[in-house]
């Protein structure tokens, strides 16, 4: 082969490769970087009973002492998980339990519902917790949590972390927790989103506040006090975990 064949050829190789990085890079602009999320694990509660496999009730005392967190709390009722507080023996009997799945980053979605609560005692809430159990420095991740204020008119999204149980941010969603939502939480080295009824409402970007450690997903229906004066129950209809697809 001639040098000016040669030469020839190999700009055509490089213009190539050119037009192919150029394409990858506008298909990688377009999509803004966006990670691909890959379906892990998925729950409609359409069974007779719990998966004990997949989620692990906790038999512990209730949040800061009120009343017990047992697995009796639990019952799978119409295809929906429920979590029922009641006095039962004179104790608040209520329930929390961990999904198995620990991962770092992931996106967290479920549909949920709680019944408003005229003691102003029970919160209910969808997290993620640190496998480690070191709270709070290595984070806790509250996509849905109402408090006990019991007319439901709010709920919120608390983000902990650092080194003080008092260091979070909040978001506030406008909306009747009363009322099924559809709450998803994007979590990655750079960001976490919240999104409510498929609208992406917050985006938090600090990286001191991003956990960088392995979550798992928690659900809990949280007493505040000691007793109630009649059940309350919370309602998620389905659960799914994604990790980053590669």
């Amino acid at each position: 082969m001639n040098f000016a064949l040669r030469s020839n050829s190999l700009l055509i190789i490089w213009a190539l490769f050119s037009i192919c990085l150029f394409t990858d890079c506008k298909k990688s602009q377009e999509n803004g970087g966006e990670p691909r999320w890959k379906l892990i694990f998925q729950d409609d509660f359409n069974d007779s009973t719990l998966n004990r496999s997949a989620w692990s009730p906790y038999t512990s005392l209730g949040q800061e002492g009120n009343g017990l967190r047992r697995p009796e709390a639990f019952s799978l009722v119409d295809g929906n998980l429920v979590v029922t507080a009641a006095m039962i023996d004179s104790n608040l009997v209520s329930g929390g339990m961990a999904q198995n799945i620990n991962q770092t980053f992931g996106k967290y979605e479920f549909r949920v519902r709680v019944d408003k609560d005229s003691s102003n005692a029970m919160s209910a809430v969808v997290l993620t917790w640190p496998q480690s159990e070191r709270w709070p420095m290595d984070g806790e991740n509250d996509i849905y949590e109402t408090g006990t204020d019991g007319d439901r008119h709010a709920f919120y999204t608390n983000i902990h972390y650092g080194t003080s149980a008092n260091t979070q941010y909040t978001f506030v969603h406008e909306a009747d927790a009363s009322s099924w939502h559809i709450m998803s939480m994007e979590w990655t080295s750079d960001y976490i989103k919240i999104y409510r009824d498929s609208s992406l409402v917050w985006t938090l970007t600090d990286k001191n506040a991003i956990p960088r450690v392995n979550h798992h997903l928690c659900i809990q229906l949280d007493a505040f006090k000691p007793t109630i004066n009649k059940p309350v129950q919370m309602f998620v209809d389905w659960v799914k975990i994604y990790s980053i697809g590669k």
